[in-house]
């Protein structure tokens, strides 16, 4: 005769589905959440981002509260519309605020190029929050 789950393990499994069930509900791409795939250029953006940027504005270009939303700078009516505008912020930095200048032999510019091309692509919602996955070669 199959034992029968007691009142204590069948709280415990009504208690894990209710908690999936709250939290999963209010925001369904946690539960279907599927990787973007990008060029080489966007992952490797991503990947300097990631270590160079992320920690001020944001892992994700999501918004920190402490550094600008850079999804927001880099549209057209943004303060950083181009990549040209972008790459003069990123070498200059911006005192007032408290972004450091990166220096070309620290941060080349294929790798600056990289992240503009990684932030516009947040900005224009072409990639979504999360790793993205590589293009093969």
């Amino acid at each position: 005769m199959p034992r029968s789950l007691g009142t204590r393990s069948r709280c415990s499994v009504e208690s894990v589905v209710l908690a999936a069930v709250v939290i999963l509900v209010p925001f369904p791409s946690l539960a279907f959440a599927q990787a973007d795939t990008v060029s080489v250029q966007v992952y490797e953006g991503w990947r300097q981002y990631s270590v160079h940027c992320a920690r001020c504005h944001a892992q994700d270009v999501l918004d920190s509260g402490v550094a600008p939303w850079l999804v927001m700078s880099v549209k057209p009516d943004g303060p950083v519309p181009t990549p040209e505008e972008f790459m003069r912020v990123i070498r200059e930095g911006k005192k007032s605020g408290g972004m450091p200048a990166f220096a070309p032999d620290y941060l080349e510019d294929e790798r600056v190029e990289a992240i503009w091309a990684y932030v516009k692509g947040r900005s224009d919602g072409v990639i979504h929050p999360g790793r993205p996955v590589r293009q093969p070669d």
